[in-house]
This record gives structure tokens, sequence and C-alpha cells, in this order.
């Protein structure tokens, strides 16, 4: 369904047409600028309640719209477009024509399973806090009561057994189709080679990540992403049917979400990022053992310098402390593959160092990625909506790590 509103901005008194497409959830926060002054308009939308509206105010419209006026097509679900307006092309069919409708339908699945979770979403995170801080009982309980998920015991392994189907349940709708099956079906195939060929030495690599405790708070700092991934959720509706728009993936198309904040979510991805990089540590010590059964041995010469100094991690210990641009470089012909727009160094740096400015109207992001000095000269860009795309990318490739993580708490408990 869909419905047709003009506005006007309270701050400079511009007249917006607006049509409104409305998703399945109960609640729909939705937000654009007004082109002419930039200033934000919400227009919050709930089931038997109407629409909720600050920064603008609604003027009667009558007919079609005659394309005089800015013109913003809104909808929660789905990429928003600012142009011409064109009857009965809302972003719903524009999906449809973009995609097909058997992944339509698939996006669709994801959107309801989101819709249907929402009223699960305080208590997903209340279990995950109480898993992080041993709070067993009540970890349990809200597991069994609230989802269902009943634990066998209170070992550690069943601890983490129910935790594990408590996210695969909860953040179903964030994975690509397949994905998490795939990565399962390699690492209990790699796992299980080692074992054959090396047991020993996958005892002494568990024996340090346990030791350490580097696989718990790895585990941890995994655990910190999902609510905010949730929190995330509206925004990242319409970035999760970009998985299904080859368009968007080949080419710079300025499409937008109707839920617009670059500052609540910049630090997401550099804290991704920075997980990532850690469970790189992991990455390396399972690739050292199929290549050279040892988990702190990696290849002499991979960091042999213009000047003849070989900057080789001597141990896993030492390569953790390596940059996150150079660790892939340590770690040879490696049996996982990472997302390059999952692992956007230069785009972090300027998260994390530098400087990012946002445009509210065309919901471009700005980054310097290099030391200018004053100058400042070479800025790069990227749209609102590909900077989210870029945060799920991350995300899905911070979770496929997890599973080794997960793969080699389930070798420590039960495996050994």
């Amino acid at each position: 369904m869909n419905f047709n509103q003009t506005y006007q901005c309270i701050s400079c008194d511009e007249l917006i047409d607006c049509r409104i497409g409305l998703s399945n959830r109960l609640k729909q926060p939705l937000r654009f600028a007004c082109p002419s002054c930039s200033a934000p308009i919400d227009l919050n939308l709930e089931f038997g309640k109407g629409i909720h509206v600050e920064g603008a105010k609604l003027v009667t419209t009558q007919g079609p719209f005659d394309n005089k006026r800015p013109f913003v097509d809104l909808h929660l679900d789905f990429p928003v477009y600012m142009g011409p307006y064109i009857m009965g092309m809302t972003p719903f069919m524009r999906a449809a024509t973009q995609i097909g409708q058997e992944d339509l339908v698939l996006h669709n699945d994801r959107l309801n399973a989101l819709n249907a979770g929402t009223d699960s979403v305080s208590f997903f995170k209340n279990c995950l806090k109480f898993y992080r801080k041993n709070k067993v009982k009540p970890f349990v309980s809200c597991a069994e009561n609230k989802f269902g998920v009943p634990t066998k015991s209170e070992l550690p392994q069943d601890l983490n057994a129910t935790l594990y189907v408590l996210i695969a349940r909860e953040m179903s709708p964030f994975a690509f189709p397949g994905q998490n099956e795939e990565i399962v079906n390699q690492l209990n195939g790699i796992i299980f080679d080692i074992v054959k060929a090396n047991k020993a030495a996958l005892d002494a690599f568990s024996d340090e990540l346990e030791t350490s405790g580097f696989l718990k708070a790895m585990q941890h700092d995994c655990l910190e992403i999902y609510p905010r991934i949730l929190d995330a959720e509206m925004p990242l509706r319409p970035v999760l049917f970009l998985d299904f728009d080859c368009d968007f993936s080949h080419m710079r198309i300025p499409v937008r979400v109707s839920t617009a904040d670059f500052d609540s979510y910049k630090d997401l991805y550099k804290d991704i990022t920075e997980i990532i990089s850690r469970q790189l540590v992991l990455v390396a010590g399972v690739n050292n053992l199929v290549k050279r059964g040892n988990h702190n041995s990696f290849l002499p010469g991979t960091g042999q310098t213009r000047r003849g100094r070989d900057d080789t991690p001597n141990s896993l210990n030492d390569f953790a402390d390596v940059v996150f641009g150079k660790k892939l470089d340590y770690i040879d012909d490696t049996w996982f593959e990472l997302e390059d727009a999952a692992t956007d160094n230069q785009l972090r740096n300027s998260i994390a160092h530098y400087k990012t400015e946002y445009d509210d109207v065309l919901q471009v992001v700005t980054y310097y990625p290099r030391k200018e000095g004053m100058e400042e000269e070479r800025p790069q860009q990227m749209m609102f909506i590909e900077f989210l795309r870029r945060i799920l990318l991350a995300y899905r490739e911070m979770h496929r790590m997890h599973h080794l993580i997960k793969a080699l708490f389930y070798y420590r408990y039960l495996m050994r």
C-alpha cells in the first residue's frame, strides 16, 4: 500500500512531495533531509496510530504529483529514490523489476523474520549479556522460557550449544543464503584433517588459546556486535535487498535509505573490522597448522623488505601485533578468503583516526584516507547505503570467523 503526501519544511517553507510505501513492520520511522535547507524531517508511522511528523507540516494535495516540487519515494524495506515522480513506479515495483519475483520472495522472507523477532530482541540481548557475564542460571532460564531452547546441563559445551542455537535463529535474517552452511562444512573438514595429520599440534594450539584467554575474549567481542547489528536493523533493511541487486554491485547508484544517520553507525564498521583483525590470528594459526604443522610457524620470507630485513612474525603472538592492513600478507595461500569491501582499511582508518563528513541531503559520505597535513586534497566518497552495505559485509565476515571460534570450542570441549 502507498499513499501520497505533500509536506512543508518548517525551517525554510520548502514544499516536498512524498510517496510513502508501507512495510509490514508495526513501527516505521522514516527520515529524509529537506532538499532546500537540509533540515531533518521525520515521519513516524505506527499501525492504528497514524503518522507523527517532526520538522514539517502536512499540506493538502489534490490529484497526482506534477513534478513541480522536489519528490521523494519513501519505504523502510527498499532503497529510496529521489527524482522525477513516476506514477506507479513505487520502491516495491522498482525492486520487483530489478531483482525478479524469486529473489523478492527471499528478501520478503528475511523482512518477515525481522518483523517477527522485534519483540524478542531485548530478551536476546539479555541472553548474550548473561552468557558474557557467566550468569548461568539466568542465561539458561532466558533461553528456555523466552526462546524455547533447553540446555542439557550447565557444562561449558552445553551452554555453548544453547548460545549458538540462539545466535543462529535470531541473526538468520542478516545472513547471505547458504553462507553459514558453507563455512561450517569447510571448517569441519579442515579441523578433522588436522586431527588426522597432527592432533598433538592442534592440542598445543588449543592449549595456548585457553591459557591466554584469547578464544573466550574473541567470543565475547563477537557477542557484543550482535545487539548492535539488531539496533541497526531498520537502515539495514534496504541494504539486505542489495544482495540480489546486480546493478548496485557493479556501479554507483544514488539510492538512499529512509532512516539515514551516518554518525550513529560510523563506529560500528570500525569496531567490526577491529574484531576481524584479531580473528585473523585464529585464521593464521589454523593456516600454519595446515601448511607447517605448527600454529606458530609462518612461511619464512613472507615479510621480506626491500632492504633485506625479514619481518615475518616469529610466533602467533607476534602476528597478533601486526597492523590489520598487513596481516593477510603473512597468511600464505590462505584457506579463508575475506570479502574486500568488508575490510576497507582506508575507510576504517578515516573513521578511526582522520576525518569523515556526511551530506544529509545527498546521503554522501566523504572521507579522507591519507595523512595530508592541512591540505586534505584527496577525499573519497561513497553513498550512505554503500557504507551500510560494507557494515553488513563486515558483519558477515566477522560472523563467518565466529564459526571458527565455535569449532575450536567444540574441539576443546568434546573432540579432545
